[in-house]
């Protein structure tokens, strides 16, 4: 198979066809860049002789580039291009914190934004009431969410040949969400302490969820290949709860938001969790995950071999390249090697799209950036 386009190559590899090359992911909210020092998305612009990139539109917690420069993911041979809900400005409070769209409260941590629990606007809730009239429950057609988002999806998908991944925010995250505004703390001890109260929640935050991302796919919906979510679930060690609590107090609701988002329109649906989610892929693919991100391949058990032996004809992985070790320590030589050896594990038989474990952090080196995305291009696999 030869001559795809990008969007073609993307699709291809999600649905476990080889495609003429590995399909390249850079530049969203999971697969891109932060900002330095010591060196970050600045350094990589220099390095790459782009002394003009546009003012960087940041991510609100992370800290990554939202509009990194098109020579960039040119000069990279990027076949995505990724489309943003709009609408989720930060306001700054007295004591230095920060409150976003949902009523979270951000505290600077360094180059982030943390959520601290103590710090969690129901955390005190006690009842369905206290759920209910929360007062920064977000309008699901607040126009804000929506705003320019048609058109800049319609000419991404009629005017190029790349994959358009859209990015519903916030809504798109039910359990980080239960945390964020409850304490992760007590994410964990509703399901076994109060379970009619953690129903009541979770139900209100998916219900939410699920409306403001259709107001969202509503416009975009038609236009977008891949439709992105993020819950974490792992840990490096394994996963935040027992797979018997993942099917009672987690997957349903995933699941319900998955059939909803996958009900309104063909994208294929993208599913973030940092860490060692190993024992759950299987529930992931039943549910109708179709690509798992980021595959971080020094948590247990999600070294590339186990994952495209265990699960390669179940699920297509987004990811896999490290970014603790390799991409921060090694040599050049070191990280074209890695990336090579991950190629020729997970390429066959499609089921992959190449992208960092997770957004490139300040301390990666320029060189081995591009190391890395040199490699990938140089050993895709050609037909035969």
């Amino acid at each position: 198979m030869s001559g795809m386009t990008s969007r073609e190559r993307v699709i291809s590899a999600i649905e476990h066809i080889e495609p003429d090359r590995v399909p390249i992911d850079f530049g969203g909210v999971v697969a891109g860049i932060v900002l330095g020092p010591p060196y970050g998305y600045e350094a990589l612009c220099r390095s790459l002789g782009i002394s003009d990139p546009a003012i960087p539109q940041i991510n609100t917690r992370l800290n990554c580039v939202q509009n990194v420069d098109e020579r960039i993911l040119e000069r990279f041979h990027v076949d995505t291009r990724h489309v943003n809900i709009g609408g989720e400005p930060l306001e700054e409070l007295p004591d230095g914190t920060f409150r976003d769209s949902w009523g979270l409260i951000l505290k600077p941590s360094g180059l982030y934004k943390s959520i601290p629990d103590d710090l969690a606007p129901l955390r005190n809730a006690a009842t369905s009431d206290d759920i209910e009239n929360y007062p920064f429950w977000p309008d699901p057609h607040n126009p804000a969410f929506t705003k320019g988002k048609k058109k800049e999806a319609k000419n991404l998908h009629e005017r190029t040949d790349f994959a358009v991944f859209s990015h519903p925010g916030y809504a798109g995250r039910i359990f980080h969400m239960y945390a964020g505004l409850r304490g992760f703390d007590k994410w964990l001890l509703d399901m076994r302490v109060d379970p009619d109260f953690y129903a009541s929640f979770a139900t209100k935050i998916t219900d939410v969820a699920i409306e403001v991302s259709q107001t969202f796919y509503n416009e975009v919906g038609d236009y977008t290949d891949v439709a992105v979510y993020y819950d974490d679930m792992g840990m490096q060690t394994g996963g935040f709860v027992s797979i018997g609590d993942y099917r009672k107090f987690v997957k349903p609701y995933t699941a319900r938001y998955v059939k909803a988002i996958k009900g309104m329109m063909k994208a294929k649906f993208f599913y973030h969790t940092c860490g060692s989610v190993y024992s759950y892929v299987n529930d992931f693919a039943e549910i109708g995950i179709d690509i798992l991100n980021p595959i971080q391949p020094l948590a247990k058990n999600m070294a590339p071999e186990i994952l495209k032996k265990e699960f390669g004809r179940k699920i297509c992985f987004h990811g896999g390249i490290d970014e603790q070790r390799l991409l921060p320590f090694a040599k050049k030589s070191e990280v074209r090697r890695s990336v090579k050896r991950t190629v020729e594990i997970l390429s066959s038989g499609g089921g992959w799209i190449m992208a960092p474990a997770h957004n490139i952090q300040p301390d990666a080196p320029p060189e081995n950036i591009v190391a890395m995305y040199d490699a990938v291009f140089e050993a895709h696999r050609r037909p035969r």
